[in-house]
Order: structure tokens, then C-alpha cells, then sequence
């Protein structure tokens, strides 16, 4: 690690560091760390308060779902240190779920309704609305604007602008205005980002964890993301959750206006925008399950 870099982590952490006997860097903002009472943790840090604050919550709300949050041993939940805030998440050993694994991907599917089911009701005002046209639209644009045809051959435009085009067809027909509202006065809340990597499995649990991106809105919207992202492994086919007793999962599925959704390329647009040295990589990738993929957004899109 640069010395500039290890001053700067060295920094964000003074103000914790009398209540541990060590704390590792893991990545940016996550440590690991051992209380002076040899209790180990995971210590995520975050710019924002308010999303440490959230998850604190839905840990005492969703017992049985979402990992565990623990104070510090003074006794304060969260604590500010040069500019960033952090709060303890219980260590649990584990390993992030496998979505290439039927039975792992019915798991999530599972554990993500429980925690539904625990946090609905609940009113924090920590947690913000979704309006999830907004959040695509704004994704569109910058995807559409960071295109620079001239890269790329005219095999590779023509399904970039394939995949423009499916955007563009979701967007002008999505319709979710009421469906929010009716979640946020129910008191719907979801975790925002059901990603293979924010579950910790082992034998004995499973723990959905990393809630930065919970908001109120239609439990639905988990599992548009969650099924999004394990299409590739199910060959761009919804037969599999057709087997599974989930009232918002059977909605995605038999709701057109929700159905549609599926088709919007979500994951395409966000590994371009994450990654601009790895868009070539991702075209080949994407090249190579294009035939099962077109086949299956004209399908939804009927």
C-alpha cells in the first residue's frame, strides 16, 4: 500500500482505534477489527450517517435476516472520525451465495422475502423513497453518453444500440408512480441491491448483509434485480421461479407492467458504467449470450 494511501486510512480511523486492539483494511471504508474485549467485527464506514444509521435499524428489526449490528463499547452505535462514520457489524464466517447454484439461487429467494417480511411496517426516517424510473433514467443517460461508437466494430454497435432501443422501450412504458406510493404507506421496505456477494452463508445461517441502498418501495423491485442477476445462470429462462410460493416474486412474473421490467438491461448498463476499461470484455460477454437474452426481452416485452 502507498504511504500517502496508508496515512489517509490511518487517519479516517483515530477515532476508533482506542476501542480496538487491531483493525486490518479490508477495501475502502470496510476493516476488520477485534474490541478490546476480543469481540471481532466487521467495521463499515460510510460518508453518510444516515446510511449507517438505517442499518442499525433494520439489524434490530430483521433479527432473522439481516446481519447483526453491535455498539461500540462505549456504547454509541455510530462514531465519526475525520469525515467518516462507522459502526460495527457482527463478523460471521461465511461466503457470499453462489447465483450458478439452483438451490442457492431458491435461498435468496427465500431469505429475501423473510427480510420483507421483517421490515415491513417499520418507519425510519433514515430510509428514503425509490422512484426507480428516475434511478433508470438517469442510468440510461449516462450510459447512451459515455458510448463512443468509434471503438468499437459495427457487430458491437449494432447490439449496443440493440440494447439502447430496450431501454428506451422499458422507460417510455413504465408506469410505477402508484405502485411506490401504495409500498411507502404500507411501509415497505427492500434491501436495494440482492447481489450473490450482500449474503453471508455458512452451515448454520444466512444473513442478508451491506442494506446502504434500502429504501421504501415495492418489494417487487428486489426481486426484478435479484432475478436480473441470475437469468444468466437459468439460460434467460423464468421457469424456475414459477416454482416458488412468493407473492411479490409471482407478481414479477404475472403482473405485464412488472413483467416488463425484466427486460430493461440493467446489469449491461452498470458493468459499462463501473468498468470503461473492461466494455469490450463485457461486449463479448454479453455477444455470447445474445441470441438467449434478445429472445427473452421480446418475450416480456409482448
Amino acid at each position: 500500500m502507498q504511504n500517502h494511501v496508508r496515512t489517509e486510512l490511518d487517519g479516517i480511523l483515530n477515532g476508533i482505534r482506542p476501542f480496538f486492539h487491531q483493525i486490518n483494511v479490508i477495501k475502502p471504508l470496510v476493516c476488520e477489527g477485534t474490541n478490546l474485549i476480543g469481540c471481532k467485527v466487521i467495521l463499515k464506514g460510510a460518508l453518510n450517517r444516515d446510511v449507517l444509521v438505517k442499518q442499525v435499524y433494520l439489524s434490530k428489526c430483521c433479527p432473522a435476516s439481516f446481519v447483526s449490528f453491535i455498539p461500540f463499547l462505549d456504547g454509541e452505535w455510530v462514531k465519526e472520525s475525520n469525515g467518516v462514520y462507522w459502526a460495527c457489524m457482527e463478523f460471521i464466517p461465511g461466503r457470499s451465495l453462489l447465483y450458478s447454484i439452483k438451490e442457492e439461487r431458491q435461498l435468496a429467494s427465500e431469505k429475501v422475502a423473510q427480510f420483507h417480511q421483517e421490515a415491513t411496517g417499520h418507519k425510519f426516517r433514515n430510509i428514503p423513497i425509490i422512484s426507480l424510473k428516475q434511478k433508470w433514467t438517469t442510468r440510461f443517460f449516462r450510459f447512451t453518453n459515455s458510448v463512443q461508437p468509434d471503438l468499437f466494430s459495427a457487430e458491437q454497435n449494432l447490439l449496443i444500440q440493440r440494447y439502447i432501443k430496450i431501454g428506451q422501450d422499458v422507460l417510455s412504458e413504465m408506469n410505477v408512480d402508484d405502485l411506490e406510493k401504495d409500498a411507502f404507506h404500507r411501509g415497505y421496505i427492500v434491501h436495494g441491491d440482492p447481489a450473490h456477494h450482500n449474503f453471508i452463508f455458512n452451515q448454520h445461517s444466512l444473513f442478508l448483509i451491506d442494506g446502504d441502498l434500502a429504501v421504501y418501495a415495492p418489494k417487487e423491485y428486489d426481486y426484478i434485480q435479484l432475478i436480473n442477476r441470475m437469468l444468466p445462470f437459468c439460460n434467460w429462462s423464468l421457469e424456475e421461479w414459477g416454482n416458488y410460493r412468493i407473492p411479490a416474486l409471482n407478481s414479477c412474473l404475472t403482473n405485464s407492467s412488472l413483467r416488463r421490467l425484466l427486460a430493461y438491461p440493467a446489469d449491461f448498463y452498470r458493468e459499462w458504467l463501473m468498468e470503461p476499461s473492461g466494455r469490450k470484455e463485457l461486449l463479448i460477454k454479453t455477444a455470447q449470450q445474445d441470441g438467449d437474452r434478445t429472445a427473452f426481452m421480446n418475450l416480456v416485452l409482448k
